[in-house]
Formats: C-alpha cells, structure tokens, sequence
C-alpha cells in the first residue's frame, strides 16, 4: 500500500490560523502562502459527508459549487511541505474540533494524492478504518479521511492525483525566496506500545519496518514505517527525560515532530538559535536535533544531517 502515492500536505488543526502563520515565518521556519485551492471552478453540486464527533453518526451536507473560493485555512511552506493550518472551535461541529478540544492544537492528519481514491478507500474499509469524511463535487471524490487512529492517532487522507493547475501551484509557493531548502522526510510519532503500534500499521498495508533502534540522549527506543513517500518514525518513551515524555504526558499517541533533511546542520542550527528558537536535544548520533517550534501548532521541528 501507498508505492505510489505521492504527498499533498500535512493537517493541522490549530485555534488561531493568522497567530500560526506567522509564527513560523517570524522563525525562518515556514513561509504563508495563503489557502490552498482545492480544485478550480467547477459547476455543479457538492456533497460533503462528516462525522460531527470522532465516535457517533455522520451527516451529509450538499451545496452548489462555483464562484468564490471562501476557505479557511492557511498553509504554511516548511521547505517542500505544505502544512495546512486549519482553525477550528473546541466543542460540537465536525470531529477535528472535537479534536482540537480535547488534544489542543497538533497535527491529525497526513493526506496523499493516490491514481485510485476509491480503490484504496475500500482497502482502508476493508482493514476496519472507518471514513470519517467524505468531499464529493459531481459525484468525484475530492478528499477521503479514513480512521487510523487506534495506533499514532493520525488520520491519513486520500485525494486522487493533483491537476497540472495544482502543482504548478505548489511549485510556486516552493520557489519563494524565504522557503527553506529543506527535504521533508515525514513525521516522528510518540507512542505508548511501540511493537502494537507497528503491528497494527503492517495490518492496515504498512508492513516495512526499520529494526528498534535505542537512543540514550533523547531517551527513546524506536522504529519506523514507510507510509507512501514518507517515514513515519515512531517513538517510545525510554526514560522520564524523553524528549517525547511530555507530548505523550499530555496528549497521549500523537504526533511530536515534523522531520526535514538539511545539507548542513550545524549551520541551521546557528540561524534558528539566532531567531529565538531553542535546540531542545540532539541525538547519539549527532545526526538529529530537536528544536523548539512549539509556540502556536504545539509541533517540534526536527533536523536531520542528509
């Protein structure tokens, strides 16, 4: 599953989108570059399905499309990575505010363009992830979410593959001269049982697995899994001084960090020192530092030497 995916963006559901975007680009972290266009104009009907909450019974809104693009959130370039910076209320409405109230903000959701929507949706069905969402315009899927929370807790997303308007687009956005030449390697997850959370990914189609690998400076043991285009490197807590202990303290399985290749580590380093931001822990190796990003988005940057 997923050899042929490619990445479209990371989700993350925050409460103030404007106060986000700009605290990575004030940084030198990301850079905004306004909301992403789903799709160009298209008239027609829509059909949008969602859970309100994350357990309980979806709702099924339709509309007409066309006209105005009115969305909401706002991405921010981390080098070739878009991250979707979507706001929401905490409380009743759609599942990610439900999210959002009793997680905080954080990132819940990876989304990938894949040449069969539909296929791979009935895979994710057919292995016991539920949909929770689904964007239809003329009876066309836009976007599927399907629920594979129950290890990680995060959602992987499904739309079929980007239009030549849209990745022009987004090679647009990573060409602008602030945007960082940083490589997007995935995502480093905290996790409570690290050999259930890799079983469970090799049940749902993800079964390549790094060996477990022990590293004493950031205090975890960890593996990781290739999932499309990225490494989702999922980490355990090893000692009390972790530097996943406080993450999965307060907000259990998750997301900690957004993990970016750079050609030279000791120099990003010196810069982002330079803006503020605070190197948290770097690893055995010398090959991985943490750094303190978590002001809005409540995410850790993680830098690897390539």
């Amino acid at each position: 599953m997923g050899e042929d995916w490619e990445l479209n963006h990371v989700g993350m559901t925050i409460g103030n989108r404007n106060a986000t975007l700009r605290h990575f680009q004030s940084i030198g972290v990301g850079v905004s570059v306004g909301p992403q266009p789903l799709l160009p104009y298209e008239p027609g009907e829509g059909s949008l399905t969602f859970y309100q909450t994350l357990e309980g019974d979806p709702i099924t809104n339709t509309y007409t499309t066309g006209g105005a693009h009115t969305f909401n959130d706002g991405e921010s370039q981390i080098g070739d990575c878009q991250l979707e910076c979507y706001p929401m209320r905490p409380g009743p409405g759609m599942f990610l505010s439900e999210y959002l109230a009793q997680k905080g903000p954080g990132i819940n959701h990876i989304c990938f363009n894949t040449p069969s929507v539909e296929t791979d949706t009935d895979f994710f069905l057919f292995k016991g992830c539920a949909l929770m969402f689904n964007a239809l315009v003329n009876g066309k899927t836009v976007e599927n979410y399907l629920d594979t929370r129950k290890h990680g807790d995060l959602m992987i997303s499904l739309r079929p593959p980007a239009t030549d308007w849209e990745k022009a687009w987004k090679a647009n956005n990573e060409s602008h001269p602030l945007v960082n030449p940083w490589r997007f390697l995935g995502v480093g997850i905290g996790v409570k049982d690290l050999a259930a959370t890799v079983g469970y990914y090799a049940e749902i189609g993800f079964p390549e697995a790094s060996d477990v690998v022990s590293d004493a400076k950031i205090g975890s043991r960890s593996q990781s899994v290739t999932v499309g285009p990225l490494v989702f490197d999922f980490f355990a807590v090893a000692t009390d001084a972790s530097i996943y202990a406080e993450s999965l303290g307060l907000r259990g399985d998750g997301v900690n960090d957004i993990a970016f290749a750079v050609t030279d580590l000791a120099e990003e380093t010196t810069r982002l020192q330079s803006k503020g931001v605070n190197c948290l822990a770097t690893s055995a190796d010398g090959g991985s530092s943490y750094f303190d990003t978590r002001g809005e988005g409540n995410i850790i940057l993680r830098l690897v030497q390539s």
